[in-house]
């Protein structure tokens, strides 16, 4: 088995049988990763898709605003390909991104893990890939948001909050590129649209609808159409 193989099966384990603990766990139950603090409010929210996909996200607000957000899914693709990806984020009160890891790992043999850490208040972005790291220089002028970790992973409900949050104390987003090591500005109304249910948030080839609560639905460029199926003010 090659080492590729050998540590998606590993992550695969461990978050099957975390997405099936948090599964059989009620709306709310943030405290189950650890997110939960005296005075802070948590929800869980669970995520299904059609060709198969699942996932959950536990979500914890402070006293002072603070958000932190831990993610994971299992992505089906249209390739047949499964891709893990595990976040965990802390956005200020403002909705900008404090801190972000993201982790993403394949079946597929020839993609090695992924590990993404965002740092703004260093203007910093390192990526670990196997056994390589680089590190390349974000300007802080703008929310940053993330987008292709690796090339083709699609966009997660983590990644669309935090571009919804950004969006509602700027006009600008940077968009942080992790496959091509580069940033860029966009325009709000290339990323976001407001809607009369929420917002539209654009990520790629990838699009998310979310809600005044967190994100309802993500259309996926390979077909996978991602729904939430628990947590307050479910839209069904």
């Amino acid at each position: 088995m090659r080492t590729s193989e050998m540590l998606f099966a590993a992550v695969s384990i461990v978050v099957s049988a975390s997405l099936t603990t948090a599964c059989d766990a009620p709306a709310g139950a943030g405290d189950a990763k650890g997110l939960a603090r005296a005075g802070e409010e948590t929800s869980t929210f669970v995520f299904a898709g059609k060709r198969g996909s699942t996932g959950q996200t536990w979500r914890s607000i402070g006293p002072d605003g603070t958000e932190k957000l831990h993610g994971e899914m299992r992505l089906m693709l249209a390739s047949g390909a499964e891709r893990q990806v595990v976040e965990d984020v802390t956005l200020d009160v403002s909705g900008r991104i404090v801190a972000a890891e993201i982790t993403a790992t394949s079946s597929a043999p020839n993609e090695l893990p992924v590990r993404l850490g965002l740092v703004p208040s260093e203007g910093l972005v390192r990526i670990v890939s196997g056994s390589s790291e680089t590190s390349f220089r974000v300007p802080v002028d703008a929310p940053w948001v993330y987008t292709a970790l690796p090339a083709g992973l699609p966009a997660t409900p983590i990644a669309a909050w935090i571009a919804k949050r950004g969006a509602d104390t700027a006009p600008w987003l940077r968009v942080v590129s992790a496959s091509e090591a580069r940033s860029f500005l966009a325009p709000l109304d290339q990323v976001v649209v407001r809607t009369e249910t929420g917002t539209t948030v654009v990520l790629g080839q990838d699009a998310a609808d979310t809600d005044a609560v967190f994100v309802r639905d993500l259309r996926l460029v390979g077909g996978e159409s991602i729904s939430r199926t628990n947590g307050p003010a479910l839209v069904l």
